[in-house]
């Protein structure tokens, strides 16, 4: 009799806590196409309070195929037009190491952020603080450089649970 109680609780917590289903309700591809879903589901979603992961695929050498995929729990969402953009907070530089493969942190105290769309693109840059003082003009342009906001196109998943 423990046994079958034992059982059907375990069933039961495992009920709850998968209750809470992960949907995939839009996909768009590296030229911000919808590939699956619509952004008009996403948008209805959103409206009725459910919760939002968002996933971009990089193709750094554009062969059509992701390099590297990354996600984020949409924290600050805007609606504008029939699109959906999420503020990325800002994360420590990190570079990844295809290769090994690894993702390393980069010793500094460089920051990114981005805004991610349901039209692929990804706004970004580098945030850089401290580099008042530097004095050797060409680092200085680089650092600048790498400070300007930058378009990325990128193949995009957005989840609701």
């Amino acid at each position: 009799m423990k046994i079958l109680f034992a059982l059907a609780l375990f069933f039961c917590l495992n009920a709850v806590a998968f209750s809470q289903d992960k949907t995939t309700v839009l996909k768009t591809d590296f030229k911000g196409q919808v590939s699956e879903g619509s952004i008009e589901k996403l948008i209805e979603e959103i409206q009725a309070g459910k919760s939002v992961r968002v996933g971009w695929q990089l193709d750094f050498d554009k062969d059509g195929i992701p390099d590297v995929e990354h996600w984020i729990d949409a924290n600050f969402i805007s609606i504008l037009n029939g699109h959906v953009f999420n503020q990325i907070d800002a994360i420590h530089r990190q570079v990844p190491k295809k290769d090994i493969p690894q993702v390393e942190l980069v010793n500094s105290t460089m920051m990114w952020m981005g805004i991610i769309g349901t039209n692929g693109k990804l706004i970004h840059r580098y945030i850089l603080e401290n580099f008042d003082d530097v004095e050797d003009e060409k680092i200085l342009v680089m650092l600048e450089k790498q400070a300007e906001i930058k378009e990325t196109m990128v193949a995009t998943i957005w989840v609701v649970y």
